[in-house]
């Protein structure tokens, strides 16, 4: 039903992708890891910009991804700039 975070093919050919799905959601249409995929990941935006680092950072150094560092100045540039297109962070 839901993307695996364990060596996955979105985080390693975006990985600071991760800030905007935990700030903006996750909605429709994604393929993950070679399987598609279609539901629905709600924002996070109750989080503070160190909590969005700390968890983002420690999905890409976990389950077998390449590894990473987010930033809580990444974070709040981010959270500065609009959601994308349709208020959700739709990917392939």
């Amino acid at each position: 039903v839901f993307p695996p975070l364990a060596k996955s093919s979105l985080l390693k050919d975006d990985p600071k992708r991760i800030i905007s799905i935990m700030l903006h959601g996750l909605n429709g249409p994604i393929t993950v890891n070679g399987k598609d995929y279609n539901s629905t990941m709600p924002p996070m935006s109750q989080l503070t910009d160190d909590e969005v680092a700390n968890i983002g950072t420690y999905v890409l150094n976990s389950w077998g991804n390449t590894g990473g560092r987010i930033t809580k100045e990444e974070v709040a540039e981010v959270r500065k700039a609009p959601a994308p297109a349709g208020g959700n962070a739709e990917g392939h």
